[in-house]
């Protein structure tokens, strides 16, 4: 029996156990796997690493970097770090416009001491007004106030003698306007096709810009339409050179309308001025008007450009209207306070 147990727990033993292999492991391979892990990290790291130090060299230390990477790293990629750079300029270090801070400080010292010292005729003597002011004020927008009434007198008085001197004797105009600082506009008729080609020639000898626009189809062939920029020359901007006092506007206006009359022109509508202030002195400007003859009004322009009287004309308005000529005109006085 008890014999019979044994083989039976032997059988037993021998059915259940179950014997595992065992697996050999290749060194060799295991560790050549590992360097190439390892390679493989470090590429990446380097690469990272390099693309992180050329981001920092082109663009300069971002502010949540800022004093936290080391300085002789960034010397050696070439970057800058605005906090380090500040305390280097405090410690000494050359500026980008040369010099340390204390250097500069120092010369600004010493300059400021040189001034100083210097005596009230020397401080004048180193003032040059010219400085100040365009000598060479050629464009009309930048001449001073005075000068541009002395130009709009002389202006308009040299375009109403040229209109009165080329015009042949069978052209009329139905319009003609001038504006400062020499804008015109003429349109009228004349008598045969060769009188109208003479006289746009003529203007346009004496123009800039010079335009003609092309006629309708049915406008008669002696149709005159012309407008440009006049050539103004030889102005003295000097002609009256100071504001008027808001004592004597009355007398400057009497005066105006005075030389007005001595030429046979009667001026209406000095009454409403437009007044700007210009903090130094102001504009006054005044619509007026007149129903006096081309010859007069020449006559009149001629007087102006050569009187003492100070007051500009920036825009003359002809319109025939029923075989009369109507002018509005616009006059500016600069006034004082």
């Amino acid at each position: 029996m008890i014999r019979l147990n044994l083989m039976e727990a032997a059988e037993r033993v021998v059915v259940t156990d179950v014997v595992t292999p065992v697996r050999v492991t290749d060194v060799s391979s295991q560790v050549n796997t590992s360097k190439k892990k390892t390679l493989f990290v470090a590429a990446i790291v380097v690469f990272v690493f390099g693309m992180f130090s050329c981001i920092l060299s082109v663009f300069g230390v971002p502010k949540p970097l800022q004093g936290m990477l080391p300085s002789q790293y960034l010397d050696l990629i070439g970057a800058e770090d605005p906090s380090r750079s500040a305390l280097a300029l405090s410690n000494g270090q050359q500026t980008s416009a040369g010099g340390s801070l204390e250097a500069q400080a120092a010369a600004a010292e010493e300059a400021i001491k040189r001034r100083n010292a210097l005596t009230v005729g020397q401080v004048v003597g180193e003032v040059k007004p010219q400085v100040l002011f365009n000598n060479k004020r050629e464009d009309y927008n930048s001449f001073l106030p005075m000068e541009k009434i002395s130009y709009q007198r002389a202006a308009i008085n040299q375009f109403f003698t040229f209109l009165t001197t080329a015009t042949p004797d069978d052209v009329g105009f139905s319009d003609c306007v001038f504006q400062s600082p020499n804008y015109f506009y003429v349109r009228g008729v004349s008598a045969k096709p060769t009188s109208q080609r003479s006289f746009l020639e003529r203007v346009k000898a004496v123009s800039t810009d010079f335009r003609t626009p092309p006629l309708p189809e049915n406008a008669p062939a002696t149709d005159i339409t012309a407008f440009g920029l006049f050539n103004v020359n030889n102005v003295n901007k000097a002609a009256v050179s100071t504001f008027v006092n808001a004592k004597d506007i009355v007398e400057e206006i009497k005066a105006f309308k005075t030389l007005a009359a001595a030429n046979k022109v009667t001026i209406f509508g000095f009454d409403k001025p437009a007044i700007e202030e210009f903090g130094v002195y102001k504009r006054f400007t005044y619509q007026v008007s007149t129903t006096a003859d081309f010859p007069e009004l020449q006559s009149m322009m001629a007087a102006l450009d050569a009187s003492p009287v100070r007051i500009g004309v920036t825009k003359a308005e002809l319109k025939l209207v029923k075989r009369n000529l109507n002018t509005a005109m616009t006059l500016v006085m600069f006034v004082a306070p």
